[in-house]
């Protein structure tokens, strides 16, 4: 994990936590950190990871060659 992610993290969410009037929209928890979390999984897989990986599966080659390379000179 990088340094900035957490500096970041720290900064927005936690600073902001910690002042009473935010803590109505801070403590459900589960509806804003566990989606964030998933979300972060999905952007650091890749945006569009799963759109390649079916597209790899329709590939004659079986998405074995490279892009702008012929396979069969």
């Amino acid at each position: 994990m990088n340094w900035g992610y957490i500096s970041a993290f720290w900064t927005t969410v936690v600073m902001n936590c910690v002042q009473p009037v935010n803590w109505e929209a801070c403590l459900p928890v589960h509806q804003w950190l566990f989606p964030a979390i998933g979300d972060y999984i999905t952007f650091r897989e890749g945006i569009y990871a799963s759109e390649k990986r079916a597209l790899e599966q329709f590939r004659l080659d079986g998405g074995q060659a490279k892009f702008g390379r012929r396979t069969n000179p």
